[in-house]
């Protein structure tokens, strides 16, 4: 998942550690739009977060 996918509220969780990230505020189209925002995954412990169920 990358930031421009992130919809508020929703929580990123690492399967290795179990350290979460909860989304407060959407990246938006103007940020994104720029190339100022995340391409990647967000990763941790070396693997990309998955959204908690």
């Amino acid at each position: 998942m990358n930031c421009s996918e992130l919809k508020e509220e929703q929580i990123l969780v690492c399967e290795g550690c179990g350290f979460e990230l909860k989304v407060v505020n959407e990246c938006g189209a103007t940020c994104c739009s720029t190339d100022t925002c995340c391409t990647g995954n967000i990763t941790c412990c070396g693997e990309p977060m998955k959204l908690k169920k």
